[in-house]
């Protein structure tokens, strides 16, 4: 960080490497509370990725062998090894490679690392029955009317121009790039030829590490516990809300391969199955430090925050519910102009950033229609969908119960 000033660094955090203001590339030691060591890299995105939500953490913990999680995107291999070799340390060091969900920022790196280090690879036992599916698939599988709709708004938004990534198009001046070699339309292949050798259970204890199921961002989210430290993934971020995933039904052929325990689709899809499993992290206890995959470091800083940050999401999506229900009181009762209004702070000028707004807006609706307090209607002939207020505000006492405990 040539010309800036090393910023404050919190209690518990020791630096080995520092990075760019957005945490590319630093290097840290983590007091766990605990006799494991911890470590964290800023492992930097491959060029064809998005830079918004800056690296991805990927944590090392020697304990009971050697744990690395989330190593990052397929393209940043050297980024991530770069990182090992600041903490002493080569890829066969490492034992086994754990994701806490499949998202390419998460999983992509994991046949390179493993590749490389004939590690075991680890990942909740949802994680094997999705991967041989994309997200384009699982979403093309579903056919309900807000799926439907969505679908249609992004295609009246495919000519508005390139995909942006946030307005943050390039690394930050002074450091130098990787390129991303096509890899994210690798990605799909390299995962679904990966083989899982250990399928985590909720509860499942290896050395001082717990590994618990917290679906709603994604259906195998894991936040992993290590005594005074929870490693969440992309369920608990600082400075943002990750984004809910919406309701869905499993095709009969992906539900076959499901256990019976996960075949109720709304115990690890959508916004409820999320606000619970924001509920159960909070419940784990106080000052737990949140060792989060995105934005630990950012704009020069660290963003430290604890248990808490699962209260102040689930207070945001009860917020959002009510901006939901005003929006639609005030006649935006179809989903694109009621996202829009949803989002009226953010600029939806492409079609990925109204797509990913419009499935956030689903979410709520979907949560909505579940207490009751919202209706979703078919327009006539087939165009469109028309939200419908019932008058209740059931939603405010389902997610306030999880604020109040």
């Amino acid at each position: 960080m040539a010309g800036t000033t090393h910023p404050d660094v919190p209690e518990g955090i020791s630096v080995r490497r520092w990075g760019a203001e957005n945490g590319d590339g630093l290097v840290i030691d983590v007091d766990s509370g605990v006799s494991a060591s911890v470590h964290g890299i800023g492992v930097e995105p491959p060029d064809d990725a998005s830079r918004a939500n800056g690296p991805t953490w990927a944590y090392i913990v020697k304990d009971d062998g050697v744990t690395l999680m989330d190593p990052g995107h397929l393209g940043s291999f050297d980024f991530l090894t770069d990182g090992l070799k600041v903490l002493g340390m080569v890829p066969s060091d490492i034992d086994r490679i754990v994701v806490t969900h499949g998202h390419w920022d998460h999983d992509g790196g994991v046949a390179e690392l493993a590749d490389a280090s004939g590690a075991e690879f680890w990942a909740h036992e949802l994680w094997r029955a999705y991967s041989p599916y994309s997200y384009g698939q699982l979403l093309r599988a579903d056919s309900s009317p807000l799926r439907v709709e969505m679908t249609r708004i992004g295609e009246r938004m495919r000519d508005a121009g390139p995909r942006t990534y946030g307005g943050v198009g390039k690394k930050p001046a002074g450091t130098n790039r990787q390129p991303g070699g096509g890899s994210r339309d690798k990605y799909d292949e390299v995962r679904s030829a990966l083989k899982v050798d250990h399928a985590l259970e909720d509860g499942f204890k290896q050395g001082s590490m717990e590994y618990l199921h917290t679906p709603g961002h994604w259906p195998d989210e894991l936040t992993i516990r290590l005594g005074n430290l929870i490693f969440t993934g992309d369920h608990i971020l600082p400075e943002i809300t990750p984004h809910p995933s919406m309701a869905y039904s499993h095709p009969a052929d992906l539900a076959k391969t499901l256990p019976e325990r996960y075949r109720k689709s709304d115990e690890v899809w959508g916004l409820m199955a999320y606000l619970k499993s924001l509920h159960r992290v909070c419940q784990l206890g106080k000052g737990l430090t949140v060792m989060p995959a995105h934005r630990l470091f950012n704009r020069n800083e660290f963003r430290m925050t604890d248990e808490r940050r699962g209260a102040e999401t689930i207070a945001f999506h009860l917020e959002r519910c009510d901006l939901l229900v005003d929006a639609v009181e005030s006649g935006h009762t179809d989903l694109e102009p009621a996202t829009r209004e949803l989002f009226s702070y953010r600029p939806l000028t492409d079609s990925y950033h109204l797509m990913s707004a419009a499935s956030e807006a689903i979410s709520h609706v979907e949560l909505m229609e579940e207490t009751g307090d919202m209706v979703v209607h078919d327009v006539e002939g087939g165009d469109g969908v028309r939200l419908e207020l019932t008058g209740s505000r059931n939603y405010r006492d389902v997610i306030g119960d999880l604020l109040s405990d």
